[in-house]
């Protein structure tokens, strides 16, 4: 239902750009076409719904199951504690494989395809050829200023190139029409430009170097400077596929702010433990704190559980995503503390059970 209420919002938001981008349809095509939009934009929100729908799904069960006397028959009758969690343990592993899914495989395949169908652009290899406006960009001991342009291979225009020595002074400047990449890694080729070399000084030595500016029609540099980034270059992380984000990251400093390419792979992977530590601890709150003949909202307040988790999850993500925290413990702290708070619960509960009512 909540996928239902977010694709309806999306497509009363966007409906003039998806029937303009088929204006020969009419009717029944439109009507075809709205339909391929909505389908693709479910895998898009899907992975942000399906740990809600999970939890959800544990809590209306065990509610149900409370309210009906079927838990405390269950118990009873001999049903322990531990097994009791197993399907809330294989839901969460579920939800969470599924997620990672949809998230590192279905959706970056969908915002290809959604490209293709309805001109929505989610960065420069989707519309290419395309070009982007002037970009500054900062790798290793270099600053680059370019215009980014993905045709059928990649290449940078009106180009400048700073490079810094280790004492932070300038060293040179390449200033060329166009650069190429090179099939040998950290050459860049130059076309058509100028390159300015500034002299090393003395720090007592106040008199102003004296530049040395060459012209040329091709000049080789290095240049630690990952085309796969540039083809990729402003497409948001979390839109690539995974074993893309894999790629860029075994790159290493060729890449510009690698961290958001490892914080989104490793989100993903932390988001599988995550939906099983959800998993637990709503199951266990739900079984030790639900009884026959309890109010809703009692329901909901085992639901808040989950909610406050998500949220200080969502506030470590973003953190990390920012570059404020370390990768590792941005995508994996709230998970692994989740995790260590059920497993805590339940072995509590299992050397001192309280009674089931």
């Amino acid at each position: 239902m909540t996928i239902s209420i977010v694709v309806a919002l999306d497509i009363s938001a966007n409906i003039d750009q998806v029937i303009n981008a088929n204006p020969a349809s009419s009717g029944s095509g439109n009507f075809l076409h709205i339909l391929y939009y909505s389908l693709l934009r479910v895998s898009f929100v899907s992975p942000s719904v399906l740990l809600f729908a999970g939890v959800w799904g544990i809590v209306w069960a065990e509610y149900s199951l409370a309210t009906s006397h079927e838990r405390i028959m269950l118990f009873n009758c001999g049903k322990s504690y531990i097994p009791s969690l197993v399907p809330a343990l294989l839901v969460g592993g579920l939800v969470g494989l599924l997620q990672f899914s949809i998230a590192g495989f279905v959706k970056p395949a969908t915002i290809e395809l959604e490209s293709a169908s309805t001109h929505r652009s989610y960065g420069l290899k989707f519309d290419r050829p395309a070009q982007s406006k002037a970009e500054w960009i900062s790798v290793r001991n270099h600053i680059i200023r370019a215009r980014v342009e993905i045709a059928e291979d990649v290449r940078l225009n009106e180009v400048s190139v700073f490079t810094f020595g280790q004492n932070h002074k300038l060293q040179r400047i390449v200033r060329a029409d166009h650069a190429l990449a090179t099939p040998q890694p950290d050459l860049w080729q130059f076309l058509d430009g100028a390159v300015t070399e500034f002299p090393a000084v003395a720090a007592e030595d106040r008199r102003k170097p004296k530049m040395d500016e060459t012209r040329f029609e091709v000049l080789e540099i290095e240049l630690p400077l990952s085309p796969l980034w540039l083809e990729n270059f402003g497409v948001l992380p979390i839109l690539l596929p995974q074993p893309l984000l894999h790629a860029l990251i075994r790159q290493g400093d060729h890449v510009p702010k690698a961290y958001k390419y490892e914080m989104a792979a490793f989100e993903r992977y932390s988001s599988i433990l995550y939906c099983v530590a959800m998993a637990l601890l709503t199951a266990h709150l739900a079984m030790t704190r639900f009884k026959s003949g309890m109010m809703p909202y009692r329901a909901l307040s085992v639901a808040a559980v989950g909610f406050a988790a998500y949220f200080f999850l969502s506030i470590t993500l973003m953190l990390g995503h920012h570059g404020y925290i370390p990768v590792l413990i941005a995508a994996w702290s709230i998970p692994l503390i989740a995790t260590v708070v059920g497993i805590g619960a339940v072995y509590a509960h299992v050397r001192k059970p309280g009674p089931i009512a």
